[in-house]
């Protein structure tokens, strides 16, 4: 059953980090701003409830089931990097190497995390 949450969690911020991605991708090539307390704000304090859930069930499962491939260091990082890759898909006050970095990090591990939950769940 948790490990059921788990990876509908993990899928959820997949989807959340993609979603912001191609936001950020928008927003550069249309110069677009967004209203601060009517979309950024409601937006990236949802997103931080997703990940804050999502860590709170990620972090039993790696202390368990001991996963090869993720380790609890690179959850945590998830936890910051997520926080900052929905902020800056609004904003664009990041260089775009260093925002693709954060993406590709984040969804690296929300995948291998995905791949290990739904072994454990076979």
């Amino acid at each position: 059953m948790q490990t059921q949450l788990l990876l509908e969690l993990t899928e959820q911020m997949i989807e959340a980090a993609i979603e912001a991605d191609r936001r950020y991708q928008d927003g550069k090539e249309h110069d677009r701003s967004y209203d601060f307390f009517e979309i950024i704000k409601p937006d990236v304090e949802k997103k931080d409830k997703l990940c804050a859930l999502w860590i709170e069930k990620a972090l039993p499962f790696i202390q368990t089931s001991r996963p090869k491939y993720v380790h609890q260091e690179q959850i945590l990082a998830v936890k910051e990097n997520f926080s900052e890759l929905m902020l800056q898909s609004y904003v664009h006050h990041i260089h775009k190497k260093r925002y693709k970095d954060i993406t590709e990090s984040v969804l690296y591990t929300l995948r291998i995390c995905k791949d290990e939950v739904e072994k454990e769940g076979s």
